[in-house]
């Protein structure tokens, strides 16, 4: 799974060549139809700052997004990938990616129609897998020239498989395999999304999902609440220095790990 999602990333890093996530920011207001846009982000970090020589610290960082959307007269499809990694010495403690692809149905209407896919890892909080998938519908309740806002409902099937921390001892719920658990069912899937074009130069895209579903194996619902908001600067026709926070709550993780986890990037972005 991961090496799939990783070479899917490379190809897409190629130029000429598509929660959490703000599936906003690649939804442009024109009107112009049948036309592409692509977005290319990467970031690079690499030091051996360490104290001694015997016992070098060597630390690598990289992240890199590739994001492709085609708009038709009638219909808008978006892919949106994403990945991170970091690693002390050889030994990975962040290892993140996904690869979402979403079809928007008759997207020129206040009423359209979603379905979407996706396929995750997190490796570092011990998610081995997500694949999920389902529709739903999206109301666009304001759509003027510097903001738009919508509101989105649907449901989803959902199927994780998370590696159990090496010391929780007690069994959990759900199929097993050594040292596995895996959940599987049907969600409720809402979101709502606001962009705001401040000026010329910067724009404001935000989005905040909240997901419930009935796990039959704790006899208790899963509710998930994430957001995102992206804050992009124009420094030139292709170049944009972007800040993006994203942060999420579980209620009741599959596994025993922190409920709320966060982050802040800041970087460059450069536009196809």
């Amino acid at each position: 799974m991961r090496t799939a999602l990783l070479l899917l990333f490379l190809l897409a890093a190629v130029p000429g060549i598509g929660q959490i996530l703000n599936i906003e920011q690649n939804r442009k207001a024109t009107d112009t139809t049948h036309y592409w846009t692509g977005e290319l982000n990467f970031n690079l970090l690499i030091h051996n700052n360490s104290a001694t020589t015997e016992d070098p610290v060597r630390y690598i960082g990289i992240g890199t997004g590739a994001d492709v959307a085609y708009t038709s007269v009638l219909h808008r499809y978006l892919l949106i990938n994403q990945l991170n990694y970091s690693a002390i010495t050889g030994n990975a403690f962040i290892s993140t990616g996904y690869s979402h692809f979403r079809a928007n149905l008759l997207w020129r209407q206040p009423l359209s129609y979603e379905l979407f896919a996706q396929a995750q890892y997190d490796i570092g909080r011990g998610l081995d897998s997500r694949y999920l998938s389902g529709g739903g519908i999206r109301y666009t309740f304001v759509r003027e020239k510097k903001v738009l806002a919508a509101l989105g409902v649907g449901a989803m099937f959902e199927r994780e498989r998370w590696q159990i921390p090496a010391t929780e001892l007690s069994p959990l719920p759900g199929e097993q395999e050594i040292g596995t658990v895996t959940t599987h069912f049907i969600k409720s899937s809402n979101y709502l999304s606001l962009r705001w074009q401040i000026n010329k130069m910067v724009n404001l895209n935000t989005i905040v999902y909240f997901q419930t579903g009935y796990d039959q194996d704790i006899d208790a619902f899963r509710n998930r609440f994430s957001g995102n908001a992206d804050l992009n600067v124009k420094l030139g026709t292709h170049l944009t220095f972007f800040t993006n926070f994203t942060g999420a709550y579980d209620s009741r993780p599959v596994v025993p790990i922190v409920n709320f986890v966060y982050s802040l990037n800041n970087g460059l972005k450069v536009a196809l």
